[in-house]
């Protein structure tokens, strides 16, 4: 019937004349949509007519709950990236030439899925999570983490935060600044950690053509229980929070010295409490990799990135030290781990690193916008600020009207 049906437009068309048709091509016909893992193999015919020039791109979009993903292509398929799991969308093609963009397709539903065969659930399995920890498989390519506001290693009684709007610098105990952004901090002690909802995680995951940079929050989450940030301290800035370090010692009721820092001895601190106090890392944590790497011995997993691969410290299998140089652009390799000793690819975080690669810098996986937008408002590690002008910390501006939201993790 569909061959039919073209030809009868082809007549149409003769009959006609060409004058009557515009300078746009007509939509394509969607011949088929394959789910794949976080994507949607698109395959259709070419417009029965092109328009007054080639045809020079196809555009496909998939939309679903309000969230609409876009690829181009010059020839049939084309697949769409970073859709999610087990969400029905609805995608549609449109052909482009020297004009303009022509009339969309009719719409074909297509649900992704996750490719089983893939699944790393078996080394996740073997993996040390911290006791309080819940770890559940819901299925081959799901794993569930209900992270902890507080590591299950020892943390400081008092930290550097940033100050809370409303506060000056100066006006209150133990004010300091951040060595590079200057940012204003205070003490405070480490009172009610915020809770922490469960993190799910796509753990069939496949590497995209380009990578993701990483979110303002978690970017994934360790067997300590509390998640990895960025190395950076404010999104955007050239500082990383491990070279942004600062102290303040004091004394206390009882006449003992306390140094209460900005990152402490595990490079992690708790984001400010308007935006959660929860604990996070900035980098490779010994107090983390002492959990479950013994000297001279390889690195074993210790987290999951937010796109499903494995997190690893930075020995090899066969115990020596892997140098930054040999990670990719977002602190990935693939090689042989004591978890999966066929080869798998995952990322390290190299230790004695404060500059950028000091955490993952980009996701090298599938990622949705929506897991990415989640993750965002996951906590800050700066203070939101006041209403009022825009204001500057460090080199870098800040709307000061830009409202932080509460961590949804």
């Amino acid at each position: 019937m569909r061959y039919f049906g073209r030809l009868f437009a082809l007549v149409a068309i003769a009959l006609a004349g060409c004058n009557e048709f515009g300078n746009l091509p007509w939509a394509p016909t969607i011949a088929t949509a394959r789910p794949g893992n976080a994507s949607a193999i698109i395959a259709f015919l070419a417009p029965l007519y092109a328009g007054q020039s080639a045809i020079s791109t196809y555009v496909v979009s998939c939309t679903a709950a309000g969230e609409t993903l876009s690829a181009r292509g010059e020839t049939s398929p084309v697949t769409v990236l970073g859709l999610g799991n087990g969400v029905e969308y609805a995608c549609v093609v449109s052909a482009s030439n020297a004009a303009g963009t022509g009339a969309n397709s009719s719409t074909i539903a297509v649900t992704p899925q996750p490719d089983a065969a893939n699944s790393l659930a078996s080394g996740y399995r073997q993996v040390a999570w911290a006791p309080g920890m819940s770890i559940t498989f819901p299925n081959a390519c799901t794993m569930t983490v209900w992270p902890s506001a507080r590591p299950a290693h020892a943390v400081d009684e008092y930290y550097l935060t940033p100050v809370q709007t409303g506060k000056k610098p100066g006006a209150v105990r133990g004010t300091s600044f951040t060595k590079v952004s200057a940012m204003s901090l205070e003490v405070a002690a480490l009172r009610g950690l915020g809770a922490q909802a469960p993190m799910q995680f796509n753990i069939c995951p496949t590497k995209a053509p380009v990578p993701t940079a990483v979110n303002a929050g978690a970017i994934g989450v360790l067997i300590s229980g509390s998640v990895l940030f960025g190395a950076a301290e404010i999104v955007g800035h050239r500082a990383t929070a491990l070279k942004d370090n600062a102290s303040y010692s004091f004394k206390s009721r009882d006449g003992a010295t306390v140094t209460a820092r900005f990152i402490d001895q595990c490079n992690g601190h708790p984001t400010p409490v308007t935006a959660g106090n929860s604990y996070h890392y900035h980098g490779l944590s010994e107090c983390v990799t002492s959990m479950v790497d013994h000297e001279n011995g390889p690195s074993h997993l210790i987290g999951v990135a937010l796109d499903g691969f494995p997190i690893y410290g930075d020995k090899d299998m066969n115990g020596q030290t892997i140098a930054p140089q040999r990670l990719d652009a977002c602190n990935g390799i693939a090689s042989p781990t004591p978890e999966f000793p066929q080869g798998v690819y995952h990322y390290v975080l190299p230790s004695g690193v404060k500059e950028h690669n000091a955490s993952m810098r980009c996701y090298s996986g599938d990622i949705s916008r929506k897991e990415l937008a989640i993750a965002d408002s996951n906590g800050f590690c700066y203070a939101p600020q006041a209403p009022g002008p825009t204001h500057s910390i460090g080199n870098m501006e800040m709307g000061a009207n830009r409202t932080l939201a509460q961590p949804v993790f």
